[in-house]
């Protein structure tokens, strides 16, 4: 039986870094880089550190002007480019199932996958924010059923383009494209096709999907061979791989086959202390009064959050099962934030606002510890088998990328339980 290794997958955004990220590039005398050329670190970080692929999200708008981003670039387009520069890495590309088209997503999506010699994986998200909506010719965001019900669709569409492709050797010896007309008349989707796109090496892209609530997990289930979670435990991440469990088995697929793959924000450094200590200069950068109404705003909840030394009001905070229908943006952030506020009785304002929005990485687990302290934490996730991996996602950037890849990738090689190889099998193939 083949080793089973960690996955860890590098989420290629910015916006993920800590509020503080700026300030201490500035403090210890990091030079500026545009916004590609960060992407393009990104992707060299991706083949040295041997992750098994780069993550990167979309914010298909703006979120208010100026944007301390730089203006993200579109995902399929950025990672094409950074395709031409890495070997090995994968590319997972997310896209809105309900501001694309389901025959343009599939060329691009292919297009991406023969630059990258089957490489290309899709993360398909419904998207939650109205003022997006404004932007895809919607009079109003669609309600979480119908967002869902047109991904399932969608995302029938797309495979069904996909995988009416082939090349094949013809009997006059030459390698031709086939592709057939797969005729769909949906609901929603009218598409006749066949995909004028040739396949690559591993066939179609890697579907991934951020499956938290019900009716994303029947989503993932269905059509989904890596699942993003959230999940700050290791009890929790055991409670939803079983609810996954049972949504496969329900789909006729095996329990199992199907990776989750939560997000984790690594704070290190030599002893935990350290860790710490960089921890709270971060911080130190940050003006938190500005972005405490987004702490819980996020979510479309419209609760006071008060003054940030303050403690929390923990019983303002509806249970997850009350709002997983109304939730603004991810339902499983909200779960992970909701459950982090459970396990840390006595929080302040302040302390949710880090959390929450602050610190990066959305409501993600946030890790603290040293670099022997994150191998631990990591094998023991590892041992359990509830998840296939982490999504990682860096506080300070390239820094603290560069210290990742020098300190504890060597660690999780020696325990045994990451590659010290690149990947070089088709993208799917490898999950």
């Amino acid at each position: 039986m083949e080793r089973r290794f960690l996955h860890l997958n590098l989420v290629a955004n910015d916006i993920n870094l800590h509020q503080g990220a700026h300030g201490y590039e500035q403090a210890h005398g990091v030079p500026e880089r545009s916004t590609f050329e960060r992407l393009l670190d990104y992707g060299r970080f991706g083949d040295e550190g041997l992750f098994t692929a780069l993550f990167v999200g979309d914010i298909p708008g703006m979120q208010g002007s100026p944007a301390v981003d730089g203006g993200p670039a579109e995902p399929i387009t950025a990672l094409t480019a950074i395709s031409q520069h890495t070997k090995h890495v994968g590319l997972i590309a997310t896209a809105s199932t309900t501001f694309y088209d389901p025959y343009n997503l599939a060329r691009l999506l292919a297009s991406l996958d023969q630059a990258s010699d089957g490489r290309a994986g899709y993360n398909a998200v419904t998207s939650v924010i109205d003022d997006f909506a404004l932007n895809y010719s919607l009079v109003r965001h669609l309600d979480r059923e119908e967002r869902y019900a047109r991904a399932d669709e969608f995302l029938q569409v797309l495979r069904a383009l996909w995988d009416n492709r082939t090349l094949r050797t013809d009997p006059d010896g030459r390698t031709r494209f086939h592709a057939e007309p797969i005729n769909h008349r949906g609901n929603l989707f009218q598409v006749a096709g066949p995909l004028n796109v040739a396949p690559s090496r591993q066939g179609r892209p890697l579907i991934a999907q951020a499956g938290g609530s019900g009716a994303g997990i029947r989503v993932a289930a269905k059509h989904a061979e890596m699942v993003f979670t959230n999940s700050s435990t290791r009890q929790s991440a055991a409670a939803y791989r079983e609810t996954l469990d049972k949504a496969l088995v329900e789909q006729g697929r095996a329990p199992g086959s199907v990776p989750p793959i939560p997000g984790l924000i690594p704070y290190l450094g030599r002893t935990a202390k350290e860790a710490e200590e960089k921890l709270h200069e971060l911080d130190s950068y940050v003006d938190w009064a500005p972005i405490a109404p987004f702490a819980l705003g996020q979510f479309g909840l419209e609760i006071p959050v008060g003054d940030l030394n303050d403690p929390f009001q923990v019983e303002a905070l509806p249970v997850p099962a009350d709002v997983e229908t109304t939730i603004k943006s991810t339902f499983g952030n909200y779960v992970g934030l909701y459950n982090w506020i459970q396990q840390h009785p006595g929080v302040t304002v302040r302390d949710v606002v880090a959390q929450a929005v602050g610190r990066g990485g959305a409501t993600h687990r946030k890790f603290i510890g040293s670099y022997d302290d994150i191998v631990e934490d990591l094998a023991a996730w590892h041992a359990d088998g509830n998840v296939g991996g982490f999504n990682l996602m860096f506080s300070a950037g390239a820094q603290s990328i560069r210290e990742f890849i020098d300190e504890v990738v060597p660690r999780l090689i020696d325990r045994g339980i990451y590659r010290s190889t690149p990947a070089d099998r088709p993208l799917r193939e490898r999950f």
